[in-house]
Formats: structure tokens, C-alpha cells, sequence
């Protein structure tokens, strides 16, 4: 947790987007493992590749990487970071005690 505390937003996004596309492939080799097996090429033959069919890995990564898919933006407030962040260059850490 402390790690993720001192991620700048810029970083944050970049966790967020990578965790988001790690999904996409991961649902994208589920589909193609079905389709391997057989559970999914039984269906009706149509003249797209079957995994696009039921979703469509590259589509779902580009508009992660565009900004543009449907989830809700949040508009984040940094000031409390902020002053925080300018309280501690001051602060005496040698009044803390240390755990042995």
C-alpha cells in the first residue's frame, strides 16, 4: 500500500491502464482456448474469426489506451496530497521512534 502512496497520478494511471489490458488478454485467451477445444466452434459458421465474434480483444485495448472506453472518470482533488506533501519536507523525523 505504501508503494501505490507514493505513485504520482501519471504512474497510477499506467497501473490502472496495464491491469486493464492484462484482463483484456486474459479474456481474449479464455475465448481462444474455448474456441480450441471446440465449445465455442460448434456454434453457427460465420465469416469472422470466432473469437471477435464474442469479444474483441482489440477494440477493448485500444480504447483503453485512447482514454475513450465507458468508464466513469473521476476527477481527483490533489490539495490535501499536496499540503501533506509540503508539511513533511519540514517535519522532524528523528521525534519518531523507531521499532526495534
Amino acid at each position: 500500500m505504501q508503494l501505490i502512496y507514493s505513485w504520482t497520478p501519471r504512474e497510477y494511471r499506467n497501473f490502472l491502464q496495464g491491469s486493464q489490458l492484462a484482463k483484456i488478454d486474459e479474456f481474449d485467451r479464455a475465448i481462444q482456448a474455448a474456441w480450441v477445444a471446440g465449445i465455442v466452434s460448434k456454434q453457427k459458421k460465420s465469416k469472422e474469426p470466432p473469437a471477435k465474434k464474442y469479444f474483441d480483444a482489440e477494440k477493448a485495448r485500444n480504447e483503453i489506451l485512447s482514454g475513450t472506453n465507458n468508464t466513469k472518470q473521476i476527477e481527483l482533488d490533489f490539495t490535501l496530497y499536496d499540503q501533506m506533501r509540503e508539511e513533511l519536507k519540514t517535519f522532524d523525523w528523528e521525534l519518531v521512534e523507531k521499532k526495534s
